[in-house]
């Protein structure tokens, strides 16, 4: 079941995840969602640049963001 909406929505799944997590760093602040939802928006936009790809499938794109999230959240302390 998450592997087809993954699959389907693709990008868009990073994006509104992205803004979620940026608009609820907005309503409680401490800084720490801003990196998160920021990660999601980067995988959102790679993924919109090599959707048609073989190898970037969901399982890649979440390594991605976890990988992303750690070095953001990391940095930006």
């Amino acid at each position: 079941m998450f592997e087809r909406i993954f699959t389907e929505l693709g990008p868009w799944n990073w994006m509104v995840l992205g803004l979620v997590l940026l608009i609820l760093e907005i309503m409680a602040p401490g800084v720490f969602l801003l990196w998160i939802g920021i990660a999601a928006l980067i995988v959102g936009a790679i993924t919109l640049a090599l959707w048609n790809t073989a190898f970037w499938v969901w399982q890649v794109q979440v390594l991605a963001f976890l990988a992303l999230s750690l070095v953001a959240a990391y940095y930006g302390k």
